[in-house]
């Protein structure tokens, strides 16, 4: 196996998982195979990256950005539909509600919440300063708290 195949093997998931949150399951794989393409068309391919999850995670955010620019009407999916609120119920809220931020909050909000990552560490990811992390996350729980609230 070649250093682009490994490379691929290594990170496919948790780009999968991230372009998921960011995009949605349908166009998730779709997502990670325009990054990963590419990548290997640009000169040494992934193994030509000194670092390549930063980079690679950097790619996703930016491709589900450029796909939502490009559609310039974002429609989100409601993630749950019952009968009478329940806790699922709440459940699904709050997902329809983190579904609903903009791109760069929700990856914000996946990388340090579901991830576990340090804002130092998101923004590496991310391809941004560690403040501006911290300032997605605040924007995201303004919004989350004003929706839920409201």
């Amino acid at each position: 196996m070649n250093d682009d195949a490994k490379i691929y093997q290594e990170h496919r998931f948790a780009l999968t998982r991230y372009a998921t949150v960011l995009a949605g399951p349908d166009e998730a794989p779709d997502i990670v195979s325009a990054v990963i393409i590419r990548a290997l068309e640009k000169a040494g391919g992934l193994g030509g990256l000194r670092d390549p999850r930063p980079y690679l995670m950097k790619a996703v955010l930016n491709e589900v950005r450029s796909r939502l620019r490009r559609r310039q009407v974002v429609s989100f999916v409601p993630l749950g539909e019952a009968a009478g609120p329940t806790v699922t119920d709440h459940h699904d809220n709050a997902l329809d509600l983190v579904a609903a931020l903009p791109p760069r909050q929700r990856a914000a909000a996946f990388l340090v919440y579901w991830e576990q990552h340090t804002p130092t560490e998101a923004a590496q990811l991310m391809g941004c300063r560690p403040a501006t992390v911290r300032r997605y996350l605040h924007l995201a729980r303004s919004k989350l708290k004003e929706a839920l609230d409201g």
